[in-house]
């Protein structure tokens, strides 16, 4: 039941809503702002780039800061994004004013704005102040193709998801638990698919970026195997919690070193990940610093810290605990290696959809577990057809990435609602 409270707060979003629109309608050009906090988990990049293309929008970025990490960190992770956006020549702003303070996103004058991430973990004036006087889109960060990240009828009910004009969401099972958790009961949202995965699916002619694709991998003195080792960042010791790092991050360490004529590597972590390790009492910054340098600096290793569309179709296999990487690999039908904790092979952590995917997978959580699919990728003899059966995942991507793509009907949505084209 609604409180006289909620309804209010909803009328009134509504109201605003409406007439935003209004106004909207009559513009010939709609200027939209992407709030960006992580270039790694830039998931919209096939949508900004059709409104690039399309010139009824102006598409430009914010770079926001994540104030979950200290100061210098934050720093490194804002100058690492907005470096990433400015060389893929996208229009790009920096949060952070060159004489202090900070950007008002009113002073970039957006007719819409889009969040890429639910949670409060940049300053307010990019997150509440934003959706409460904007209307605003959001399109998720991860796959949600698990349940570790919460109890949906807190995380599916957030202020900022109701608040939102419109949400994209990436497949049926999250759609409908939207409406049935949300304030309202999830008017505001569209099925359309995860624009993120447009490029994995390879199968699909239309997508631009299959042709000449810039290699990523380190050149080797010799053919190796290209592996990727993917961390999670919930290294607390909970059971809602993926991450396996603590126990299985020096092992596939060492495991690098043992197969390193024969597999060249490349590590990416969760950009949450290094600042939780530096305040874990048994990790801590030196800790920390000389592992992530070790993937950095050798020359049968990389560190990879933003965009990876093209280090995944480079690769021979991923071995991972990262809940979006569940489905987003599974475009591949590349081998693929989830590391799990034993107390959690029950695999109750993933939803409906999360077990369409995850049929996809193999499972370890042992060295030597991870030590025989290594072997098996650079022997070359690891048989797909020997895994679960995958027929509802790829029926999910029948659906939403071969005839339209995410993206188009991301572009088409708005545009329906603005009352301008679509149908």
């Amino acid at each position: 039941m609604k409180t006289e409270e909620q309804k209010s707060s909803e009328g009134i979003s509504a109201s605003f809503q409406a007439k935003e629109v209004s106004r909207l309608s009559q513009k010939s050009t709609i200027k939209v702002v992407f709030l960006v906090i992580n270039a790694s988990v830039w998931k919209v990049d096939s949508l900004f780039q059709k409104m690039m293309a399309d010139p009824m929008f102006e598409p430009e970025i914010l770079v926001c800061p994540c104030i979950s990490f200290d100061q210098d960190r934050m720093y490194e992770e804002m100058n690492l994004t907005y470096d990433f956006f400015v060389k893929k020549e996208y229009p790009v702003h920096y949060s952070r004013r060159p004489e202090g303070g900070w950007l008002d996103i009113s002073s970039l004058q957006p007719d819409i704005v889009f969040f890429t991430n639910q949670h409060e973990i940049t300053l307010r004036k990019y997150f509440g102040e934003v959706f409460r006087n904007y209307l605003c889109c959001y399109v998720p960060y991860y796959y949600m193709a698990t349940t570790h990240a919460g109890d949906h009828s807190v995380l599916l009910n957030s202020e900022m998801l109701n608040s939102m004009w419109r949400i994209y969401w990436p497949h049926k099972y999250i759609f409908d638990e939207f409406k049935r958790h949300s304030l309202v009961s999830g008017r505001n949202s569209e099925l359309t698919g995860y624009p993120a995965t447009e490029s994995l699916s390879i199968d699909n002619d239309r997508y631009d970026g299959e042709v000449a694709v810039k290699p990523v991998w380190r050149t080797q003195n010799k053919e190796k195997k290209k592996i990727i080792f993917a961390a999670h960042h919930t290294i607390a010791d909970d059971e809602s919690c993926l991450s396996t790092f603590l126990v299985l991050g020096e092992p596939i360490r060492e495991l690098a070193e043992t197969f390193s004529d024969q597999v060249q590597w490349a590590f990416k972590p969760h950009p949450m990940l290094k600042s939780k390790l530096y305040s874990h009492p048994d990790w801590g910054v030196e800790k920390t610093d000389e592992y992530y340098g070790f993937w950095r600096e050798n020359d049968f290793t990389q560190l990879e810290l933003d965009a990876y569309d093209d280090l995944f179709k480079q690769s021979d296999a991923l071995i991972h605990d990262c809940s979006s990487f569940i489905a987003e690999y599974s475009f591949l039908k590349k081998p693929v290696l989830f590391l799990t904790r034993k107390n959690l092979e029950n695999f109750t952590f993933l939803n409906e959809f999360g077990r369409d995917a995850f049929a996809t997978h193999e499972i370890a959580y042992t060295k030597n577990q991870i030590l025989s699919f290594i072997q098996s990728i650079i022997i070359g003899d690891r048989d797909l057809t020997l895994l679960p059966n995958r027929a509802k995942f790829d029926e999910y991507v029948e659906t939403f990435y071969n005839k339209d793509l995410p993206s188009e009907r991301i572009i088409r949505d708005i545009k329906k609602y603005l009352q301008v084209g679509g149908s």
